[in-house]
């Protein structure tokens, strides 16, 4: 998908992580396709250029303190300490960089000017004993002209490519200009003008309540699509000037009452709203954004949001083209196996598991065969480590036994 506009785009390809004391060895992350294209499902991605193909849909599945909120708080980190400038302590790395080893993490993108880059970054503690934090050792950025020939093995290969940049071969001017906990990928964001992803992070929401909407209206569709006896939710906001404190002013009309509850703060509103539509409103209109900017939005535990029926539908609005037609991209976590079902690409799931650490296995390269529904391949445990250990079930179930007898 070669452009002819001036704007250049930045597309997240691939992230790999190494010497992670909390990760298997090069535990991979990849947005891009590794399935055959079918006419079926192709809506569901994304074209770049020949081969090149990225998901629009992926979701990180399995059971409880499998590592599935690290895994995106970690490509969430390093997306947006390569591409917003951020330093390391104001990124989500500066709670995943653990240990007292370099830690490695090599990213790939693709610019729509048919480029393809790959970022090497090693991570370090600095020798300071009374000021402890991660700094970047060193920064290896390479790149290489993307050909619509490639196959999709070829697309990340670089070979015998010399590196574009190298931190630690920087003339002196550049290196007494960089922080230590700075990426050198804004170098080539600046030179080339590129336009990178919105990273849209919604990880927060998983486990507090909170309200928000960018107007002040709620449409009402969204409304009678979560709760459909409520006749109109506004949200205005109010600057006191003399002490510049923003105040929020909530007016909230259920259809079978005559009076309009008014609060200025969500702690009333919570009294009356579930905490699925509160989180629904607040995460739809994050989306309404996202659909006009285009980007990559993370949502950690999807169901704690929705109910099943909805969780659907709204996995579905990722899917339809004509809605997401700045093809946004969905990053998701769950526990709720059924929903992989719905799911017609195995590209598309990646199923968390721990052992010793924090494991990632794609289910296209699973090898599982075609008639096994998603969710049972997953509730039976035939990849490993998706169901509860039998001897944990049986020592609870004994534990749960006792505690009866007693109270009896």
């Amino acid at each position: 998908m070669k452009t002819t506009n001036v704007e250049n785009k930045l597309y997240f390809l691939k992230t790999q992580i190494e010497n992670h004391p909390r990760f298997e060895d090069g535990l991979e992350f990849s947005l891009m396709s590794d399935a055959r294209i079918t006419e079926n499902t192709r809506d569901q991605l994304t074209n770049l250029s020949g081969n090149l193909w990225i998901n629009n849909l992926i979701t990180i599945v399995g059971k409880n303190a499998t590592g599935k909120t690290t895994i995106m708080r970690t490509i969430i980190g390093i997306l947006q300490l390569l591409l917003y400038r951020s330093s390391i302590d104001q990124t989500s790395l500066q709670d995943i960089l653990i240990g007292d080893q370099p830690i490695k993490i090599t990213t790939y993108f693709y610019g729509s000017d048919q480029v393809l880059y790959k970022d090497i970054v090693t991570f370090k503690q600095n020798t300071d004993k009374l000021n402890k934090k991660w700094i970047i050792d060193n920064e290896l950025i390479y790149k290489k002209e993307f050909k619509n020939r490639f196959t999709k093995k070829e697309i990340l290969k670089f070979g015998n490519i010399k590196p574009l940049y190298e931190r630690q071969n920087l003339d002196e001017l550049a290196s007494s200009i960089l922080s230590p906990d700075d990426s050198i990928f804004r170098m080539v964001l600046a030179k080339e003008k590129y336009h990178p992803q919105p990273i849209i992070d919604n990880l927060m929401l998983a486990n507090i309540n909170a309200l928000f909407y960018n107007d002040e209206k709620v449409p009402a569709a969204i409304l009678n699509f979560l709760d459909p006896s409520i006749e109109y939710l506004n949200i205005e906001s109010e600057t006191d000037d003399a002490n510049d404190i923003k105040k929020i002013i909530y007016h909230l009309k259920f259809k079978n009452s005559k009076e309009e509850i008014t609060a200025t703060g969500f702690d009333v509103i919570e009294h009356y709203l579930s905490s699925g539509t509160a989180k629904g409103i607040t995460l739809y209109g994050r989306v309404m954004v996202a659909l006009r900017t285009g980007g990559i939005m993370f949502v950690d535990e999807l169901e704690n949001h929705f109910n099943h029926a909805i969780v659907r539908s709204f996995i579905e609005d990722f899917a339809d083209s004509k809605i997401n037609v700045n093809r946004v991209v969905l990053i998701f976590s769950t526990h709720y196996s059924e929903l992989l079902n719905d799911l017609e690409r195995g590209d598309e799931i990646y199923v968390a598991k721990r052992n010793q650490k924090i494991e990632l296995q794609r289910y296209s390269a699973a090898n599982v065969r075609n008639e096994l529904k998603k969710a049972e391949v997953f509730e039976s445990d035939y990849l490993g480590g998706t169901a509860p250990e039998y001897s944990a079930y049986m020592a609870l179930k004994q534990m749960m036994q006792k505690k009866s007898e007693v109270m009896n």
